[in-house]
């Protein structure tokens, strides 16, 4: 073989190389695309079965249903805020800042207040009542800080005790505020409730004339949860009976004849007719509508910051 034949071997080796080489990169090439294509494709099905076995799946048909049921909770919403819109008024009230000063005077005039009012309709107020839960800011002063949640929750609290009095509860025993929260939750929280207890007796009946006697309790809790004012919210409820003792079975006495019955046939006539039995009218041994169970009403009363509430 002369030197251009071994040119031309070497040429054709080279050029099958080469293109060797190329079907190899190529085909490399493609398989990574494929397998990235397969993934892809592999991701989608997978999508897919996802949304077949969803409850909700995104057709037209859901999405026109998850609209509508958005619009649903955009109008509650509004109802809501515009509901608790009265509320946060009365929250905020005139804008006025009130002084340490300030609050210490409500106290004083909330107890005072109270005394004349329990006076009036005959309702006695114990000592762990009569100051509205605000004993330690009668002589001391409140922090500033505290003043315009402490003002409105001796309100709250002042109204619970009208209520208690107005429905015919003949003591108030008791009226606790609890703390206050924790300065990062009363400062940073567009609501938050403030927590109270009262304690009170409530007769089985309350006769008023010209109406239908009614119960003081459910009055109480009417009262409570459909206010104008002040959102209450009742956390716990415990009613205790009496504490005097039901009296005790009266005697058993034998029946002595029945005044409806018909004449014995087989009397001879020679016996004492025997006296006719007394007609004995039931009385009443419980259920009077003087008798009074103790009530202990936990509850709490929402609080809306002015500078947060309307973000």
């Amino acid at each position: 073989m002369n030197i251009l034949e071994n040119k031309r071997v070497l040429g054709l080796s080279a050029v099958f190389a080469l293109a060797f080489g190329g079907l190899v990169y190529y085909g490399y090439d493609r398989k990574m695309a494929f397998d990235d294509a397969k993934e892809e494709l592999d991701r989608i099905n997978n999508t897919v079965l996802d949304y077949e076995q969803d409850q909700y799946p995104p057709t037209a048909s859901t999405r026109k249903a998850m609209q509508a049921a958005a619009k649903k909770v955009e109008e509650t919403l509004k109802g809501i805020k515009a509901d608790f819109a009265t509320y946060e008024h009365k929250c905020i009230g005139d804008g006025k800042t009130i002084s340490s000063v300030d609050f210490q005077n409500q106290v004083r005039g909330a107890i005072d207040d109270l005394a004349r009012s329990a006076q009036e309709k005959g309702c006695k107020v114990s000592s762990s009542a009569a100051d509205l839960g605000m004993a330690t800011f009668k002589n001391s002063a409140a922090t500033a800080d505290e003043v315009p949640y402490r003002s409105f929750q001796l309100k709250a609290a002042k109204r619970v005790a009208d209520i208690v009095i107005e429905s015919g509860s003949p003591l108030l025993d008791k009226v606790y505020c609890a703390p206050l929260p924790e300065p990062k939750v009363r400062t940073k929280s567009a609501n938050f409730p403030l927590s109270m207890e009262v304690a009170f007796t409530a007769k089985r009946s309350q006769v008023e004339e010209g109406k239908v006697p009614v119960s003081v309790l459910p009055q109480v809790m009417n009262r409570l949860t459909t206010d104008k004012d002040f959102f209450f919210k009742v956390t716990g409820l415990w009613v205790a009976s009496n504490e005097t003792s039901l009296p005790a079975i009266d005697a058993y006495q034998a029946p002595t004849g029945d005044p409806n019955q018909g004449d014995d046939i087989t009397d001879s006539g020679e016996a004492e007719p025997a006296e006719a039995s007394v007609r004995q009218v039931a009385v009443r041994k419980t259920g009077s509508p003087d008798e009074t169970v103790r009530v202990h009403i936990n509850l709490q009363v929402l609080y809306f910051n002015s500078n947060t509430s309307k973000k």
